[in-house]
C-alpha cells in the first residue's frame, strides 16, 4: 500500500470521500472498529489497521464518508520525503518548501507537540522532537 499523503485528498489509494466499503476492498478488513459520538449531531466511525498504523476515520452524516486519517507508520512519505522521526524544524523547513505557511504550535494536554497547518487540514504530532505521527484530512 502506498503511504504517501496527498493533502486534502488522501493518502495513495484512500481518498477522502470514499466510503467504508471501497477502503475494505482496497486494504483488507481492520484490527478493529471503533464508533464514537453517538450522542452527537455527527458520530464516527473508525477503522483501525494495526498493521499499518494508520486509523481511518468515517463522518456519519447524510452518507458515511473517508474524512480523516492519522497514521504513524515509518514509511510514511510526504512530498517525496520519508518524515517519521523527523523534527519540527525539518517539517517546518519541508512544508515552507511546498509553499505550505502559517503553521501553529501548541503543546498537548497529554504532552504531545503539536505543529498544524489548518489551510491544509494537517496536524503533525512530536515526542521528544521526533515526529511520531500525522493526522490530516479533508
Amino acid at each position: 500500500m502506498e503511504l504517501e499523503i496527498n493533502l486534502k485528498e488522501g493518502m495513495g489509494e484512500l481518498l477522502f470521500g470514499s466510503n467504508i466499503e471501497d477502503v475494505i476492498k482496497k486494504i483488507g478488513s481492520p484490527s478493529e472498529v471503533e464508533e464514537i459520538g453517538e450522542d452527537i449531531d455527527y458520530p464516527t466511525t473508525i477503522l483501525h489497521y494495526d498493521d499499518l498504523g494508520i486509523s481511518l476515520f468515517f463522518d456519519i452524516n447524510d452518507h458515511i464518508v473517508l474524512s480523516c486519517i492519522d497514521i504513524d507508520n515509518p514509511d510514511l512519505v510526504i512530498f517525496g520525503k520519508k518524515i517519521i522521526g523527523s523534527t519540527p524544524k525539518e517539517i517546518e523547513n519541508l512544508m515552507i518548501e511546498n509553499k505550505i505557511f502559517n503553521e501553529t504550535m501548541e503543546k498537548e494536554d497529554w504532552g504531545e507537540m503539536r505543529i498544524s497547518f489548518e489551510e491544509y487540514s494537517v496536524d503533525f504530532y512530536f515526542i521528544d522532537e521526533k515526529l511520531v505521527s500525522v493526522t490530516f484530512g479533508k
